[in-house]
C-alpha cells in the first residue's frame, strides 16, 4: 500500500552514493552534528559511523640474526644452509628445510640427550629461529605450518633450549616480538588443520601459565601476567579485524624505491573505530611474493587466521574472569560481530561482513558468542546493543546448515537472557529511519514539519522482519532445527514489535506472522528429502505459537486501556482469539488433506488433540471453536478420496488420547459414531444399487468403503463397542459377502481379521464360499486382485484359524484351476492363484481335495522328469510350474511323507542330474532357478525326514543311478553320474563299487557273451598273435550290441568306460577295485580295434557305428595310464618273488584250496587273467593276458622264472594254444632265454618235418604260428635256429608246396602266408649258406604278392574277411622283401640271387593295388601300416620304374591317415614331379607345331579343389583325425607338389602351369581361404594372426613333421604360404587387387611384408647373384650387380665404352606390389623401342612370375640383336655416337659404309665439301 511521504524507494545510503557520484569534483565536507536530545527530534542526528580501518604501515625488512650477530661465522655450515633456506620464498624449499632441521639436528639432538654437543649449537641457533618462528606459524601452506609446530614443540622438549626461549620472552624480547611470537603461537594451537592444532596445543599447554597457583618453575614456564596478557590481547585483535594486515605485517614486502609518506596513528586511539598495528622490530629477511601463496587465496588466508585468533579469544575468554575495560571495547566495536553475517554488506555497520562466504568464520564467531555467554554473561550489559544488533540480523539471514547446527544454542540463550535486545535493535531501526528521512527532507526541500510528523510513526523491525522472512524460507532451509526453536524466540519477542509489524491499521497485528508462517508451505519450501519430518515440525511450531500467541493476546488484554499495542487489533481479544483458532485448524486441516502439508497421520492427528487439549485449558470457548471448525472440515473429508486415513487416524487418536468422562471424549465419541452411521449408509446405498455404474458412482463407493476399512484397521476389534453398529455391519457384510469380494476385498478382509465373533465371522466366510462355488458355474470368477487380498492375508496366517471350509464347497473349482495351471505358462492368473490356495489350503478346501490336488502335481513332476531323462526335449516350464507348486506346498507334504518317496527321487534327478546331463563337455554348468529350488527342498527334506525314510529313499536314488549307469535308452551318461556324485550331493554318500557299479561277476558274465575275436582280420599287421579268420573259435558269442546309446556304446561299454572316468579321477578307488583292469583293458581293445579298422564298426561287440574316432582314442589312453599306474604302484619292489607265488600256484593246481586264498591283489589280479585267458582260450583273453604281462616284465625277468612261464605255457599248449602263444611271445621279447625256450624252438622246427602235406592247413599252420611267436628279436643276441635246422624248416615247407602241387588238396593261402615271417627270420641265418631254398623262398615271395596284385584282387578279394587276410600277407612279403633288400646289400651271394629276380617283385610291388586310390570308408591302420611297407620299399626305386604319369596314379598317398605314409608318399612323388617336369620341358622344346599342353594332373587338382574347413580348430580335428574327416597335412602337401612341379621348369611350362591355375579358380577359391583360415588373418586381423617371429618360413622338413604339436599345421602353411608368393606372385596380387575387404587387405600385406616379404627379397638377390654369372646372364657386355642394402639390382651392357642401363628395384612388401624397372641410362636406342624392352622385362617378372633373372635375360637378349650387324663409324670409329648416343644410320650411296649424322656435321664444316670421308663420292 503506498505510503503518503514522497520518500524514494532506494535507502539513504544508495542516494548518497548516487549524489556523491554527481557531485563536483570539490565537494565541501559535511558539517559535524550534534546529537539530538528528546525534544529535538527535528533536529538533523549525527550519521551512523562508517568504520574506517587504515592500511598498515609496511614494516621494514630487518637483517637476519644471522648476519647482525655474526652467528653466520659461528654456526656449523650445513645448518647455516638450512637456516638461509628457510627464509627462501620457494615453499619446497622451506619446506625441505625445516624437515631436515628437525631430523638432521633437532631428532639428533633428542637422541644424543642432555649431553650432547647439538644442545649448544641449538641454543646459539635459537635467535634465528624466533626471527622466522612467528611468520611460519602463520605461513599459507599447511605442511609448513605443520613443520614449524613440531619443531617448535620438540625444541621446547629440549631442557636448555626451553630454559633459553622461555626467558627471551620474560627478559629479552621487545613488545613487538613478544606479541608477535605469543600472538601467532597461541593463533596456531587453534589452527584451522586439527593435525596442526594438536601439536601446537600441546607445546602451548605445557609452557604458557594462566595462574600463579598452577606451580612451575620459574625458568621452564612463562606466566601470562599483565604485559604478556596485554600482547597477546593486541595481537589477536587485530589479526580479527585486520587479517591482511597481520600477515603482512609478518611477511614484510621489499621497500619501494621511493615509499608514499605514511600517516601515523597512536596505538590507543580509536579501538572501536580504526585498527593501527605497531611497529615490528624484526622480521622475515626475504620478503615473500604472491607466486608462493597460490595455494591459499587471499579470503581463505584472512578466514584462516580469523578462525585462528577467535579460538585464541575463547581460550583467554577461558582464562580470565574479569573483562577488562580494552576487551569491552574491543567486544563493542560492530565491525567484530560481522563475524557473524553471511551477506556481503553488513547491515549495521559499513564495512565488508567478515563472515562472507566463510561460514567457518561464522562458526568460530557463534562459538565466541557461546563462550562469552558462559563465562562473561554478567558483564555483558555494556555491549549488548552491538551484540544484540548483530545476533537478530545475522541469525535470520544465515543460510548454511553447518553454521545453523553452531547457531541455535547461543542464539536462544542470548535470546533468553536478553530479550531486549529486540527493542533495541527496533529503536536503532526508528533512529536510522529517521535519519534517513529527515536527510530526504533536506535534500527535496521537505516542510519540517511533514518530516517530524512522518519520523514519529513507529515502524517494523528489521530484525523482525528479518525473523518473518527466515519462517517464509522455512528456517533458511533447516527446518528441522529451526522450527522447534520457533516458539521460543517468540516467546522473546516484546508484543510491541510483533504489533508494529501490522501492514495496515485494519489488519490483525498476528496475520503478517501467521501469513509469513504459512508462505513456507505456499512456496513449497518444505519439499526437502525429510520432508516428512520436516512438515510434522513445522505442525508442531505452529500450533505450539497458535497457544502462545492466544494465551499472551489474552495475558495483554489491558494494554488497550494504557494505550499499548495490541495483539488482537481492533476486535474484542474473545473474538479476535476464537477466529484465530478457527482460521488455523480449517487451513491446517485443508492442508493436510490436499497433502500439501505432508505429516504422518497419526502425528498429526496427536499434535492436533495435544492443541485442542490446550486450548481446553486455556478457555472452553477457544475449544469449542476450533472443535467445531475441525468436526465440519472432517465431515466434509469423509466424502473424499484420499482422506480416508486422515479421518480414521484422527477419530482413532481423539477416542484414545482424551480420557474418559471429559467432555473431550464425550465429543470425540459422538464424532466416531456420527462418522460410522454416516458412512456405513453409503454403504449400504452402493451395494443395494447393484446395477449402478459410472465413473462416479464407481468413486463414491470407493470413497466409503476405504473410509469404513480404514476406520476398522484403525479401531481394530474395538470398533464392535456399539451394538447396534455391530449387528448392522454383521449384516451388511453376510448379505454382500461375494458382491463385496469384487467392490472392497479389503473392507472384508478387515472385517474377518478384527470381528472377533466366531460365529459371525464364520456365516460371512461361509457365504462367501458359497457364493464364489455358486458363481463359477458360470463363469463369474471373482477377479485375481479381489480375492488375492484374502488370499496373501491366509497365507500370512492373519485369518482366523477358525475360517474353514463347510462342505468342500471350492473344491471342484480348484481342482480345475489346477489342471489348467499345470498346462500354462508362469505366471498366469490360475497359477497364482492355485499357489496360494495350496499354501492355505485349510482355509479354501477339504483334506480330500488337498490330497489329490497334491498327487496330481507330483505325478506331473515326475512324469515330466522321466521323460527328460530318456531324452525328450521338453519345455522347461513345465518344470517351472511343477516346482513351484511343490515348493508352495512342500511344507504340507513333509507332514505327510507317505508321498514324498517317488518325489524326493524325482527332485533329485531334476536338480542334480538333469543339470550336468544338459551341459556339454567343458562348459559351465547352466542351473536353472527352479533347479535351484529343487536343491533348496532336498536339502529341506534332509532336515526334515526321519532316519528310515532318508535311508529309503537314498536306496531309491542309488538304485535309480545304478540302473541309469548301463541303461542305453536314457540321455545322460555314466560320466554325468559320476559328475554328480563327485559334487558330493547333500545327504547321499555312496560306495561306488559297490551302490553304482555292477557287481565283478555280472561284468564278467556280460564279457564273455561277447566276441572275443578280432573285429578285422587285418589286424593281425598289428598284432602278430591273433589267429587267422580260419581259426576262429567263438561260435555263438555275440558280434553286434543289442543296443548303444547316443554315443555308440553298448551297455557293457558304458559301465566299463564309466569305471575308466572313475579311477582316472580317484586312484585310491582304482586300487580298491583292481578286479576291473580286465574289463578297461577288453574295452580298450574293442576300442582300438575299431580304431584301427573303422570301416568293421558292424562287427565289434560293444560299439556302433555312432561312436567317434575321439571317443575311441579317449578310451585307449586313459586305460593305459589306468593299467600302467596301477600295474607299477601295486607291484612294489619284490618284482620278483610275488610273481614267484602266483606262477606256482598255477603250475602245482590248487590242492584242494581256495584259488586265490592267500595271494595279494595284484597276485591275485595276475592269476585271474592267466585262468580266464586259458579257460576260453579266446583272442581277446590273450591279448589282455599280453598287455598284462608286457607291463609286469618290461624290466626283464630272470632265467629261472623264464623257465617256469614257458613250463606254464607248455603246459596250457594243448588245451589252449592261443594262451600259450601268448606266454611264449612275452617271454621271448624279454630277452631273457632259458634253456627250455631254445629247446622248444628246436622241438618246433624238428616237428615241421614230421608233419604230412595233408596237415599242414591246420598243424602245420599252427606250428607255423608256434614258431614264429618264439622268434627272438632280429636285431638281438639270441640266435633262432642253428642253419641246419633253419634250411630243414625251408625244406619241410618246400615239401608242404611240392606236395599240393601234386595231390587235390591245395595248401592254403594262409600257410604259405604263415611261412613268409618263418623266411624273415630265418634270412639272415641262410643268407651265406648255398643251396636251393633261396629260389623257394623268391617263389612263395612271388606267389603272395601276385594275389595281392590288381589281377588277382578281383577273384580273392570277394570278402572283407578275404581282404584283412590279404593285407596280411602283403604285410609279411614286404617285411621280407624289406629284409632281403637290407641283406643284399651286404651280401654279393644274396645280391646275386636276389638280383634275378628283384626288378620283377618291385614291379609288381610299384602296381599293388593297395597303392590305388582307395574310398574313404576303407582306410585303416593295417591298410597304411601296408602302404607305409610299400613306400618304404619303392622309396629306392630305379628311375626307370618312376616316369610322368607316377605322380597322377599316386598323388592320393598324401591324403593317407597315416602322416608316416604321407610323409613318405611326399618324398616318392617329389621324385615323380620332377620327371613330370622333365617330361614337359623336352617336349615343349621339341613341340614345333604346339600340340604339347603342359598341365597339372587332374588328380592332384581334385585333391586342392575338394571342400574343407580351415577355421582356427582345424588343427585340432587333425590332430584327433577328427568327425570332419579332415587332412590339413596331406592337402598342403598337395600344395608343395604343385609348387614343386614348377621347379626347374621352363617358361613356357611354367606360363601353362599359371595359365591353368588361373582358368579354374584354385588358388581364389581354395589356396587364399587355406592360408588366411590356417595363418588365421581372417579372424580380427594381426591381432590374432599366428605370429611367425622364431619360424623360419622358407624351410620345412617334411620327414620332421610331428602330428599334435600345434604349431605344425600354421607353420607349414606358411611355407607354402612363402613358395606360392616365390612361384605364383601374379595370383597372389590379382586377389590383393580384387578383394573388397579393406580390413583383410590390409591385415595380409602387412603379415606379408613384416614375415615373408624379406626372405623372398633376400632369396631373390642371392638368387640373381648366383645364377648370373652360373646361368651364361654376366660376360664380357653384360654386368650384373646387386645392391642387398637398397634391394635393387643393376644390369649393365657395354657398347663401344657406352653403357645402357636398367634398375630393377624390390618393394618392401614384394611380391604383393611390382618390382619398379628403370632405365637409367639409353644409348644407342630409340625411345619406343627402350620403352618395349622395359614393358617386356615387367611382364617377363610380374604376368609371367619370371624371376629377375629371366627379365634380365630377355634384356640382354634384345640388346644384343639390336646391336648385332652394326659397324662403326669410319670417322669416329664407334658404333655408338660420343656426342649424342646414336647409331651410325647415315649410309654412303656409293660405298654403304655408315656414319653417325653428328660425325658427317663435323666432317663437312671441318673438310668444308659434302663427300665421302672414305670413298670421297658426294653424298649429299
Amino acid at each position: 500500500m503506498v505510503k503518503g511521504n514522497p520518500k524514494s524507494s532506494a535507502s539513504s545510503g544508495t542516494r548518497k552514493k548516487h549524489l556523491k557520484k554527481h557531485a563536483p569534483a570539490e565537494d565541501p565536507l559535511p558539517k559535524d552534528k550534534k546529537p539530538k536530545g528528546k525534544g529535538e527530534k527535528g533536529k538533523k542526528k549525527e550519521p551512523r559511523v562508517k568504520m574506517y580501518i587504515p592500511p598498515v604501515k609496511p614494516a621494514p625488512v630487518q637483517p637476519d640474526p644471522l648476519e647482525t650477530t655474526g652467528l653466520a661465522h659461528t654456526l656449523p655450515a650445513d645448518l647455516l644452509v638450512v637456516l638461509r633456506n628457510i627464509s627462501k620464498k620457494a615453499q619446497v624449499t622451506k619446506t625441505r628445510a625445516l624437515e631436515e632441521l628437525q631430523s638432521a639436528w633437532i631428532n639428533q639432538c633428542m637422541k644424543e640427550g642432555r649431553d650432547s654437543s647439538l644442545v649448544y649449537t641449538l641454543v646459539e641457533m635459537l635467535p634465528v629461529w624466533l626471527h622466522h618462528v612467528s611468520a611460519l606459524f602463520v605461513n599459507s601452506s599447511r605442511r609448513v605450518r605443520l613443520l614449524a609446530a613440531s619443531l617448535h614443540s620438540t625444541l621446547l622438549q629440549i631442557p636448555p633450549v626451553r630454559d633459553q626461549i622461555v626467558f627471551f620472552l620474560r627478559e629479552t624480547a621487545s613488545e613487538s616480538q613478544l606479541e608477535s611470537i605469543l600472538g601467532t603461537w597461541c593463533l596456531a594451537t587453534h589452527d584451522v588443520d586439527r593435525l596442526v592444532s594438536i601439536t601446537a596445543s600441546k607445546a602451548w599447554k605445557e609452557t604458557i601459565l594462566t595462574d600463579p597457583s598452577q606451580g612451575s618453575s620459574s625458568t621452564s614456564n612463562l606466566l601470562l601476567n599483565e604485559s604478556p596478557r596485554s600482547s597477546l590481547n593486541a595481537f589477536v585483535e587485530r589479526a580479527v579485524l585486520d587479517p591482511s594486515g597481520v600477515y603482512a605485517y609478518l611477511n614484510p614486502l621489499p621497500p619501494p624505491s621511493q615509499p608514499a609518506p605514511m600517516a601515523s596513528h597512536k596505538r590507543g586511539i580509536g579501538r572501536t573505530s580504526a585498527i593501527s598495528t605497531p611497529r615490528k622490530d624484526d622480521g622475515d629477511v626475504t620478503p615473500r611474493s604472491k607466486m608462493d601463496e597460490q595455494e591459499e587465496s587471499e579470503q581463505d588466508r584472512k578466514a584462516r587466521l580469523r578462525i585462528g585468533a577467535l579460538g585464541a579469544i575463547r581460550w583467554i575468554l577461558g582464562s580470565t574472569t574479569d573483562l577488562p575495560e580494552d576487551l569491552r571495547e574491543f567486544y563493542s566495536n560492530p565491525a567484530l560481530w560481522t563475524i557473524l553475517q553471511s551477506a556481503e554488506s553488513c547491515p549495521w555497520v559499513e564495512v565488508e561482513s567478515f563472515g562472507f562466504a566463510q561460514p567457518n568464520v561464522r562458526k568460530a564467531g557463534w562459538s565466541l558468542v557461546q563462550t562469552l555467554l558462559n563465562t562473561q554473561k554478567t558483564q555483558l550489559e555494556a555491549v549488548i546493543p552491538t551484540i544484540g544488533t548483530a545476533i537478530l540480523r545475522s541469525a535470520w539471514v544465515e543460510t548454511d546448515s553447518t553454521v545453523q547446527g553452531v547457531m541455535w544454542q547461543p542464539l536462544l540463550m542470548f535470546l533468553k537472557q536478553f530479550p531486549q535486545c529486540w527493542t533495541l535493535d527496533a529503536n536503532n531501526t526508528d533512529t536510522e529511519e529517521d535519519e534517513g528521512t529527515e536527510s530526504d527532507a533536506d535534500d527535496q526541500n521537505t516542510p519540517k514539519n511533514v518530516s517530524a510528523s512522518s519520523s514519529t510513526e513507529k515502524r517494523p523491525s528489521k530484525a523482525y522482519q528479518e525473523f518473518l522472512q527466515f519462517l517464509q524460507s522455512a528456517c533458511s532451509g533447516s527446518p528441522l532445527q529451526g522450527y522447534p526453536t520457533v516458539v521460543i524466540v517468540v516467546s522473546t519477542i516484546p508484543s510491541s514489535i510483533i504489533a508494529s509489524s501490522a501492514l495496515a491499521a485494519s489488519s490483525s497485528p498476528l496475520s503478517q506472522f501467521f501469513t509469513s508462517f504459512w508462505a513456507a508451505i505456499d512456496d513449497r519450501a518444505l519439499t526437502s528429502l525429510h520432508r516428512i519430518a520436516a512438515s510434522a515440525a513445522y505442525l508442531s511450531s505452529l500450533l505450539e505459537c497458535t497457544v502462545f500467541l492466544i494465551k499472551r493476546m489474552r495475558a495483554d488484554g489491558g494494554r488497550s486501556a494504557q494505550g499499548g499495542p495490541k495483539l488482537e487489533g481492533s476486535t474484542s481479544i474473545e473474538t479476535a482469539s476464537e477466529a484465530l483458532v478457527q482460521e488455523q485448524f480449517l487451513r491446517v486441516w485443508e492442508e493436510l488433506t490436499s497433502k500439501k502439508l505432508k505429516v504422518e497421520e497419526r502425528a498429526a492427528a496427536r499434535l492436533l488433540a495435544q492443541t485442542l487439549e490446550s486450548l481446553f485449558d486455556v478457555d472452553q470457548s477457544l475449544f469449542d471453536s476450533a472443535w467445531d471448525a475441525l468436526v465440519r472440515a472432517v465431515k466434509a473429508s469423509t466424502s473424499k478420496e484420499d482422506n480416508e486415513h486422515l479421518v480414521s487416524a484422527l477419530l482413532k487418536v481423539f477416542y484414545d488420547r482424551f480420557k474418559e468422562g471429559t467432555l473431550l471424549k464425550e465429543r470425540a465419541e459422538s464424532l466416531v459414531k456420527e462418522v460410522l452411521e454416516g458412512d456405513v449408509e453409503r454403504c449400504e446405498k452402493v451395494l443395494s444399487e447393484q446395477n449402478q455404474v459410472g465413473e462416479d458412482g464407481d468413486g463414491e463407493k470407493n470413497v466409503s468403503f476405504a473410509l469404513l476399512v480404514s476406520i476398522l484397521d484403525q479401531f481394530r476389534e474395538g470398533l464392535f463397542f456399539d451394538d447396534v453398529f455391530s449387528n448392522r455391519l454383521d449384516t451388511l457384510l453376510s448379505q454382500h459377502a461375494f458382491r463385496l469380494l469384487d467392490l472392497s476385498p479389503s473392507l472384508l478382509l478387515s472385517y474377518l481379521i478384527h470381528r472377533k465373533n466366531e460365529p459371525k465371522a464364520l456365516a460371512v466366510w461361509h457365504s462367501l464360499l458359497s457364493s464364489i462355488s455358486s458363481n463359477s458355474e458360470t463363469d463369474h470368477v471373482p477377479d485375481q486382485k479381489s480375492i488375492g487380498s484374502l488370499l496373501d492375508a491366509a497365507q500370512k496366517g492373519h485369518l482366523p484359524k477358525y475360517l474353514r471350509p463347510q462342505a468342500g464347497e471350492l473344491d471342484s473349482l480348484i481342482g480345475g484351476l489346477l489342471e489348467k495351471s499345470l498346462a500354462g505358462p508362469m505366471g498366469s492368473d490360475e497359477l497364482v492363484l492355485i499357489r496360494q490356495i495350496l499354501v492355505s489350503s485349510g482355509y479354501f478346501i477339504s483334506d480330500s481335495s488337498l490330497n489329490t490336488c497334491l498327487q496330481a502335481i507330483i505325478a506331473t513332476f515326475t512324469s515330466n522328469v522321466d521323460h527328460a531323462i530318456e531324452g525328450e526335449e521338453l519345455n522347461a516350464l513345465v518344470f517351472d510350474v511343477c516346482v513351484h507348486l511343490i515348493q508352495a506346498v512342500f511344507p504340507k507334504l513333509l507332514e505327510g511323507p507317505e508321498l514324498l518317496e517317488s518325489l524326493m527321487l524325482a527332485i533329485f534327478l531334476f536338480s542334480y542330474l538333469l543339470p550336468v546331463s544338459a551341459g556339454t563337455e567343458g562348459a559351465e554348468i547352466d542351473v536353472s532357478s527352479s533347479q535351484v529350488t529343487g536343491k533348496t527342498l532336498w536339502q529341506e527334506w534332509l532336515k526334515a525326514a526321519s532316519t528310515e525314510h532318508q535311508i529309503s529313499v537314498v536306496d531309491h536314488v542309488k538304485s535309480r543311478l545304478k540302473g541309469l549307469m548301463e541303461d542305453t535308452h536314457v540321455h545322460p551318461m555314466p560320466e554325468h553320474v559320476l559328475h554328480l556324485l563327485a559334487q558330493n550331493p547333500p545327504g547321499l554318500r555312496v560306495n561306488l563299487l559297490e551302490d553304482i557299479f555292477p557287481s565283478a561277476s555280472h561284468l564278467d558274465a556280460t564279457l564273455d557273451n561277447l566276441s572275443p575275436e578280432a573285429i578285422d582280420p587285418s589286424i593281425e599287421i598289428l598284432d602278430a598273435l591273433i589267429p587267422p579268420a580260419s581259426a576262429a573259435t567263438s561260435k555263438g558269442k555275440r558280434t553286434t550290441p543289442t543296443s548303444t546309446d547316443r554315443r555308440g556304446f553298448s551297455a557293457y561299454a558304458r559301465i566299463v568306460n564309466a569305471l575308466l572316468e572313475a579311477f582316472i579321477e580317484d586312484r585310491q578307488l582304482a586300487k580298491r577295485g583292481l578286479w576291473a583292469l580286465r574289463h578297461l583293458l577288453a574295452l580298450s581293445i574293442y576300442a582300438q580295434d575299431l580304431q584301427n579298422v573303422p570301416f568293421a564298426s558292424s562287427r565289434s561287440p560293444v560299439f556302433d557305428d555312432k561312436v567317434t574316432p575321439a571317443g575311441l582314442n579317449d578310451i585307449v589312453v586313459k586305460a593305459k595310464q589306468v593299467s600302467v599306474y596301477l600295474l607299477n604302484s601295486l607291484a612294489g619292489k619284490n618284482v620278483d618273488s610275488w610273481r614267484q607265488m602266483a606262477l606256482e600256484r598255477l603250475l602245482n593246481g590248487f590242492a584242494g584250496k581256495e584259488p586265490k586264498e592267500g595271494l595279494t591283489q595284484l597276485q591275485a589280479l595276475l592269476f585271474d587273467v592267466v585262468i580266464y585267458a586259458k579257460n576260453g582260450d579266446g583272442v581277446r583273453d590273450a591279448r589282455v593276458l599280453k598287455i598284462v604281462l608286457d607291463s609286469l616284465l618290461k624290466d626283464g625277468i630272470d632265467a629261472a622264472e623264464a623257465d617256469l612261464w614257458v613250463q606254464l605255457a607248455r603246459k596250457y599248449e594243448k588245451t589252449a594254444p592261443q594262451t600259450a602263444m601268448t606266454m611264449i611271445s612275452v617271454i621271448t621279447a624279454t630277452g631273457s632265454e632259458p634253456p627250455r625256450l631254445d629247446r622248444y624252438r628246436n622241438e618246433l622246427a624238428a616237428g615241421l618235418l614230421g608233419i604230412k602235406p595233408r596237415k599242414a592247413n591246420t598243424e602245420g599252420l599252427l606250428t607255423l604260428r608256434r614258431l614264429t611267436a618264439s622268434a627272438p628279436d632280429p636285431e638281438g643276441e639270441v640266435v633262432f635256429l642253428p642253419p641246419t635246422r633253419a634250411v630243414n624248416v625251408v625244406k619241410a615247407c618246400q615239401a608242404w608246396v611240392l606236395a599240393a602241387d601234386d595231390d587235390e588238396d591245395e595248401l592254403d593261402e594262409e600257410v604259405e602266408s604263415a611261412m613268409l615271417p618263418i623266411f624273415m627270420h630265418l634270412a639272415p641265418i641262410l643268407q651265406n649258406v648255398p643251396g636251393g631254398h633261396w629260389a623257394f623262398v623268391f617263389d612263395v615271395l612271388e606267389g603272395v604278392l601276385e594275389r595281392a596284385s590288381p589281377s588277382d584282387e578281383k577273384e580273392d578279394m570277394a570278402s572283407e574277411t578275404s581282404e584283412g587276410s590279404g593285407l596280411v600277407a602283403l604285410a609279411r612279403a614286404l617285411r621280407l622283401v624289406a629284409v632281403l633288400e637290407e641283406l643284399a646289400k651286404r651280401n654279393k651271394a644274396l645280391m646275386a640271387e636276389w638280383g634275378e629276380r628283384r626288378m620283377g617283385i618291385l614291379t609288381i610291388i610299384r602296381d599293388l593295388s593297395v597303392l590305388g586310390n582307395d574310398s574313404q570308408e576303407l582306410s585303416s591302420v593295417p591298410r597304411s601300416v601296408c602302404r607305409e611297407l610299400v613306400l618304404s620299399v619303392v622309396q629306392h626305386l630305379p628311375s626307370s620304374l618312376i616316369d610322368q604319369d607316377t605322380l597322377p596314379k599316386m598323388c592320393h598317398l598324401i591324403e593317407d591317415p597315416s602322416v608316416p605314409v604321407q610323409k613318405m608318399a611326399y618324398q616318392l612323388l617329389k621324385a615323380a614331379a620332377q620327371k613330370r617336369t622333365e617330361h614337359f620341358v623336352i617336349e615343349a622344346g621339341v613341340d614345333i607345331e604346339a600340340v604339347v599342353h603342359a598341365t597339372l594332373p587332374p588328380e592332384l587338382l581334385d585333391i586342392l579343389r575338394r571342400e574343407m574347413q580351415f577355421g582356427y580348430d582345424a588343427e585340432v580335428a587333425e590332430d584327433d583325425r577328427g568327425e570332419q574327416g579332415q587332412n590339413l597335412f596331406g592337402y598342403l602337401l598337395g600344395w608343395m607338389l604343385v609348387f614343386d612341379l614348377f621347379q626347374d621348369a621352363s617358361f613356357k611350362v611354367k606360363s601353362s602351369y599359371i595359365e591353368q591355375l588361373r582358368n579354374l579358380n584354385v588358388v581364389l577359391d581354395h589356396f587364399i581361404p587355406c592360408f588366411l583360415g590356417l595363418l588365421r588373418l581372417d579372424q580380427g586381423g594381426l591381432v590374432k594372426a599366428f605370429k611367425l617371429d622364431i619360424w623360419a618360413v622358407d624351410q620345412f622338413y617334411v620327414d620332421l613333421y610331428e602330428p599334435g604339436n600345434p604349431h605344425t599345421i600354421p607353420v607349414l602353411a606358411a611355407h607354402v604360404y612363402y613358395r606360392a608368393l616365390l612361384t605364383i606372385p601374379s595370383l597372389i596380387h590379382a586377389w590383393v587387387l580384387d578383394c573388397k575387404d579393406r580390413q583383410l587387405t590390409n591385415a595380409v600385406t602387412t603379415y606379408t611384408s613384416t614375415y615373408f616379404s624379406p626372405v623372398l627379397i633376400r632369396a631373390e638377390l642371392e638368387h640373381v647373384r648366383s645364377h648370373a654369372a652360373s646361368d651364361g646372364l654376366a660376360d664380357e657386355h653384360l654386368s650384373v650387380k646387386v645392391a642387398s642394402a637398397v634391394n635393387e639390382v643393376v644390369a649393365a651392357y657395354s657398347v663401344d665404352e657406352h653403357q645402357l642401363e636398367i634398375k630393377l628395384r624390390i618393394p618392401g612388401d614384394w611380391p604383393l606390389h611390382k618390382i619398379e624397372v628403370r632405365d637409367v641410362k639409353r644409348v644407342g636406342v630409340d625411345e619406343n623401342r627402350w620403352r618395349a624392352w622395359v614393358l617386356g622385362v615387367q611382364q617377363t617378372i610380374w604376368a609371367h612370375n619370371g624371376r629377375i633373372v629371366d627379365g634380365l635375360g630377355l634384356f640382354k637378349k634384345n640388346v644384343t640383336l639390336h646391336f648385332e650387324g652394326q659397324v662403326e663409324c669410319a670417322i669416329c670409329y664407334s658404333i655408338i655416337s660420343v656426342m649424342d648416343g646414336t647409331l651410325p644410320k647415315k649410309p654412303c650411296k656409293t660405298c654403304k659404309n655408315r656414319f653417325h649424322a653428328g660425325c658427317l656435321y663435323k666432317w663437312f664444316n671441318t673438310s668444308h665439301s659434302s663427300s665421302c670421308p672414305l670413298c670421297r663420292s658426294d653424298i649429299i
